[in-house]
Parts: structure tokens; sequence; C-alpha cells
């Protein structure tokens, strides 16, 4: 399957009551970031690189046990010794704890960082590390933590486990995840990486599908908020740079990590993108709630189908009355046959008018229904897709290549809302 990507500037008219509030939070009239908004982190680099930081041997010692707890790969243990012992620069991903199943805008975040510290290391800044971090409660950030796959139907269910009973938790997935060729392997994968601690079960997960260069994972906050947890353990590691807190260009935040802002995007199936065609819809109009079902639903129609046939039937009428006048001057009067063929026509045209109500009406019905389904796929809940779509009904659909094509068409440097087409492109 191809991917393809539309940068959506979403700069439409919107108040502080309108339901795309949050699209237009997260979206900026700015293009891509400017070259500019790197040397920040080269500045925090050279400001970290002077202050020695060695961690705690206890605190190092438990998020060592953490690691080999999630996934006892060396390499994510020398990952974290590089910055408990001042050797490298953290790169901060901030996640939900508390919920197992992966989140889009988490997958987004994660995506931004990874690519980030890449950024980073080619600019020669140092060795520097994707910090996987646990830390946002529900409540924080807006956060609902919502964790949704969708059905077929376009009826949203929650699988976000946050704790309890394992097994029936996979049996309940097995039986929600909609029936696709990926559903087996998906679910294989998620019954390796079971464990009863939410934040294990995602931890064992993102290291399965972000398996990069120079990555580890931080051990759960248990107290605080984030900020406050944040400026601690800024104190503690060489943190370059926070993904999803803000924009790079506003200088040096004081006690804290560079901000770098997240992708914001919106995944547009085939279906999806069919609809829009359909309803001559933009997907700019959706998410920032400007497009109305009840108008979109009639776009195609005629306002009254009944004035329609009604003007049909006389102007049919009409010319069967000039052709008999016509026929009349030739010395020719077809009275009963033309009679025969005004009852006819009148006739057929009554049931043509009751079959255009009805048709009329059904096909409202229909379009109301998959403008529907099409505003539940855009902005499930009435929230930003990306703040409720489980990662989960995405990999179930698409398969594990969803995420390597998702990665090559996502611009990182563009601070703009994105549109990713997952349908054919036209040959």
């Amino acid at each position: 399957m191809s991917y393809r990507v539309r940068k959506l500037p979403l700069t439409t008219t919107r108040d502080a009551h309108s339901r795309a509030h949050t699209l237009a939070r997260l979206s900026r009239r700015r293009g891509k970031l400017p070259k500019s908004a790197y040397t920040n982190f080269q500045v925090m680099a050279r400001r970290l690189g002077r202050h020695p930081f060695k961690l705690d041997p206890a605190i190092e010692e438990a998020q060592l046990e953490w690691l080999k707890r999630i996934n006892r790969a060396r390499r994510y243990n020398d990952a974290m010794r590089t910055l408990t012992r001042g050797e490298g620069f953290a790169v901060v991903v901030p996640v939900m704890k508390g919920v197992a199943a992966p989140r889009l805008d988490e997958v987004l975040r994660l995506l931004a960082g990874l690519e980030l510290a890449r950024q980073l290391r080619n600019r020669r800044v140092g060795k520097v590390v994707t910090l996987i971090w646990p830390c946002l409660d529900i409540g924080e950030w807006d956060e609902t933590g919502m964790s949704a796959i969708m059905q077929r139907n376009g009826e949203l269910d929650d699988i976000g486990f946050r704790g309890g009973d394992l097994s029936r938790y996979l049996q309940m997935l097995r039986g929600s995840l909609p029936g696709t060729g990926f559903s087996s392997l998906l679910m294989d994968q998620l019954s390796r990486d079971a464990d009863e601690d939410p934040n294990v079960f995602k931890a064992r997960l993102l290291l399965r599908w972000f398996d990069d260069e120079a990555v580890t994972y931080l051990a759960p906050t248990t107290d605080g908020n984030f900020e406050t947890n944040l400026r601690q353990w800024f104190r503690r590691i060489p943190m370059v740079a926070c993904v999803g807190t803000g924009s790079p260009t506003g200088g040096l935040p004081p006690g804290e990590p560079v901000p770098f802002p997240g992708v914001s995007a919106t995944i547009i199936e085939g279906k999806v993108e069919g609809w829009l065609s359909k309803f001559a819809l933009q997907p700019e109009e959706v998410l920032a709630g400007e497009a109305r079902p009840d108008t979109a639903s009639r776009r195609h129609l005629p306002e009254d189908s009944a004035v329609v046939v009604n003007a049909a039937k006389e102007s049919v009428l009409g010319a069967m009355l000039r052709l008999e006048m016509g026929l009349e001057d030739l010395g020719f009067k077809p009275e009963s046959e033309v009679k025969k063929a005004l009852t006819s026509t009148d006739i057929g045209f009554d049931k043509l008018r009751q079959r255009a109500a009805t048709e009329t009406a059904r096909e409202v019905d229909v379009n109301g229904k998959q403008l529907g389904k099409l505003f539940q796929y855009m902005l499930p809940d009435g929230r930003p897709q990306q703040e409720v779509m489980s990662l989960l009904h995405y990999l179930d659909f698409y398969g594990p290549d969803f995420l390597e094509g998702l990665r090559d068409v996502l611009q990182f440097d563009d601070v703009r809302h994105q549109a990713v087409y997952l349908a054919e492109e036209e040959a």
C-alpha cells in the first residue's frame, strides 16, 4: 500500500467554543521549522556538557532493574548508562502511564523524537539517546486516557488495558478487533508481551515496534505532575530536548530541556477519502468543524424533486401539444392517440415524482449515515483522531508495514497539521 501526505494549515476562522479548538491549538500558520531552531539544541548540549552528571547508584540500579523487566537486551542498558553517567544527551518522549495500548499521538511523538535524535547525531551534537518516559497522568494535557479501535460500523471500542485480569482482556481484545489478515499476527505479538502491569505491557510493545538506534525507557513516575518531574529529572540526566511541549524557537527555557513539537496528523483511510470526494468536502472543513452534514447530504440533490419532475412534465406535455397542433395543420387529427399519450405521460410523471421523492429521502438518509461515519473517523468522539485512536487499530488493518510507511511520509520539521492518505495512488 502506498501512502500520501498533505499539509493542512487549518487557518480557517474558529472560535473558542469550536469543536476543532484543540486542532487549532496544535496547528501553526508557519510551515517548516527554521534551521536556526536547531541552534538551541546545540547550545543546550554545550551547556549540559559543562555540568558533571552522575546519577545516584541506587536510582541507576532501579532504572536498570526496570529495563530488565521489560527487555533484557543489552543495548537498552548501555543506552541508559550513557545517560545516567553523563556521557550523552536524551531526547525525552513523554507517553501516558497506566494504559497499555499505545495511542496514535504517542506514536507520533515517538517518531518525532527518533527523527530529532537522528538529526542531532548528524549535527555532531554527541551521543543522543531517545528516552521514552511514561509520565503523563489522565487529566494532564487534557488527557482522557482513551485508546480506541473502530469497528467496521464506525463504533468505538476503548481497548486501553489499565490492569486487572490479563487473560480476560486478551479474550476481549480478540473479540473486539475487526477480523483482518493481520489480526492473528497482532494478537500473537500482544500475547507475547502481555503483562498485568500496563506500564510494562506498553514498554514491551513500544520497544518491539520502535527498535531503533540508541533507544531506552525510563521507569514511570509514581507521583507529582509532569512539569515537576521533568525539572527533577533534568537535574539528574542531561536532557537536551522534550518532544511535544512547545516550539524550539522561543529560546532556552530555564531548568528544563528545549521543547520540540510533536507531529500532528490525521490518518485518512480509503473509504474516508471516497466519502470526502463524494460530498466535495475538504479535510480542513471537517477537522475545523465547518462542514455541515445537513447541507453536505443534499449537496448533489435537487432542493425539491417534485418541482424538478413537474417542470420536466410540463415541458414534455407542451411538446406533445405542439406536435398535435402541427399534425392538425397537415390535416391529420389523431385525437384519441394524443389523448392516450397525454394520459400515459401524466400518469408516468406522477409515478416518477413519487419515486423521486422516495429515492431522494433514501439518498439523504444514506448520505447522512456516511457523513456520520466520515465525521466519526476523522473526529472520533468529537476529538482529534490522534487523541483517541489506538495504534492497534492501524496495525490490525494495515499490518506492521504501517509504521514504516507512516515514518517515510511524515514531515517532522513541519509543524502544520498533516493528513496521511492510506489509499492507493492512481497510476
